[in-house]
């Protein structure tokens, strides 16, 4: 993207050093004559890129003059958890119809006996190590979508939802830290047994009905998860 690697230039030229603001998108609209999509689209890039973070209220902080190689997200929000996965293709390395059995129902407060649709697969920006790689389980009925998730730089539950007629409402998540699987670290080409962060997460549409549920693993040297937390006002 022309904006990303114009900003990027800048960065790198010390035009706006680590710990500078950038210019507000508003003012970058207004600069290079684009829209708001293609300009937070840029900006989603140099985040991943581990060169800026953006914070809601403060803007679009410099962090580094050089690439990182560790994925930054920031996210207090249902909309901050759908669109942190954006600008990052997921590849789809596996899809395979299941019925649910007594172990994972366990694993994933499922119902025993139900039929649903397991893709593997990465998310991987252009040139750099996978950053995360998730398993999602999708209602049987909501097979036929499947393959749009290819390639898709956006968040898959949104995108099933969507292909519904429906929206995210509601995400029920858990996060924890475990030993990274042999399976998944060979797909990641990372050390087997280190440290990663797993999230799992379930999405539910206005109705409280499941559009999805899925378990990601992040390996710890490539992903940082902040978050902003405000006290309620006291009425």
């Amino acid at each position: 993207m022309l904006l990303a690697q114009a900003l990027r230039q800048q960065i790198e030229a010390g035009t706006y050093p680590p710990g500078s603001l950038l210019p507000p998108e508003s003012a970058l609209e207004r600069q290079f004559n684009l829209s708001r999509i293609t300009v937070r689209a840029a900006l989603r890039e140099l985040e991943t890129a581990g060169l800026v973070s953006r914070r809601a209220g403060i803007g679009t902080r410099v962090e580094s003059a050089r690439p990182q190689g560790v994925f930054h997200h920031a996210g207090s929000s249902i909309d901050d958890i759908l669109q942190f996965t954006r600008g990052l293709p997921f590849r789809t390395l596996s899809v395979e119809e299941l019925v649910v059995d007594d172990a994972l129902a366990s694993e994933l407060a499922l119902q025993p006996g139900q039929r649903f649709v397991k893709v593997r697969g990465l998310r991987q920006g252009e040139g750099a190590l996978p950053i995360m790689y998730s398993e999602h389980y999708i209602p049987g009925l909501y097979a036929a979508g499947v393959p749009a998730f290819e390639g898709h730089a956006a968040s898959i539950a949104e995108l099933v939802a969507q292909q519904q007629g429906s929206t995210v409402e509601e995400i029920r998540q858990e996060v924890s830290a475990v030993k990274l699987p042999a399976a998944a670290a060979r797909t990641l080409h990372a050390k087997p047994g280190a440290l990663c962060l797993r999230t799992r997460r379930w999405y539910y549409d206005s109705h409280g009905g499941l559009i999805m549920t899925g378990t990601s693993l992040f390996p710890a040297d490539r992903f940082v998860f902040t978050s902003t937390l405000r006290r309620s006002p006291v009425s």
